[in-house]
């Protein structure tokens, strides 16, 4: 079965309210997962100062100032959590430094999202991997690296999954989908690749549809 996954990501715009319409979408949707971003504007700043891709990405704004745009508060992930319960949604979290995992530890995050910019730091990876957790994993290309898929021990192949950023339908052998969910009316930086419910349902429909003819 593949998991389909909404991430909220920052298109609440520093509003809980809006948090909690995002969650409301996703359950609308029919997604089986909601995925938040933990992390400190300072912090992430920071630790991809030194990154041209992000710096060429956030177009000269200063990327403090852009995280500070799409932070979640800490103090807001209980509300999330309970908010997604309640449409029995399951949940995990995006972390960028290894004070995002210890704090996540702290509330029992079930498991852990590594981004693509993230894929090779291993001050992040290590922690995460001592918590035990199951780790959704993003791979970005880069010129010259080759990303082979890799086996187990016995050969069996590892399942992919796939994060897309755009009406774009996974693969049927995936196990994980993930869209980013956006409101109509709440315009953010993330809002360029993110779905609206209008959008993203009828793709969840669609896997879910395939999911039947197996």
């Amino acid at each position: 079965m593949t998991e389909i996954v909404a991430e909220i990501s920052g298109n609440h715009g520093g509003s809980l309210d809006n948090a909690f319409r995002l969650i409301d979408a996703a359950a609308e949707a029919g997604a089986d997962t909601v995925k938040f971003q933990c992390f400190d504007p300072i912090r992430l700043a920071e630790r991809r100062s030194h990154n041209p891709e992000v710096l060429a990405l956030a177009g000269g704004i200063p990327l403090v100032t852009l995280y500070a745009r799409t932070h979640t508060p800490a103090h807001w992930f209980s509300k999330l959590i309970e908010h997604a319960t309640r449409h029995s949604l399951k949940w995990f979290s995006s972390v960028f430094d290894p004070r995002d995992v210890d704090f996540l530890e702290m509330i029992g995050c079930p498991r852990y999202k590594i981004s693509a910019f993230e894929m090779l730091d291993w001050d992040i990876i290590k922690a995460v991997r001592e918590t035990g957790k199951p780790i959704v994993m993003s791979v970005r290309p880069m010129p010259g690296v080759t990303i082979l898929r890799a086996t187990d021990y016995r050969g069996a192949m590892a399942p992919l999954g796939l994060s897309a950023h755009g009406a774009i339908a996974p693969h049927r052998d995936a196990p994980m989908v993930e869209y980013h969910l956006k409101l109509d009316d709440v315009e953010t930086p993330d809002g360029e690749f993110s779905l609206t419910l209008a959008q993203m349902a009828p793709l969840i429909r669609n896997i879910k549809k395939w999911e039947m003819m197996r």
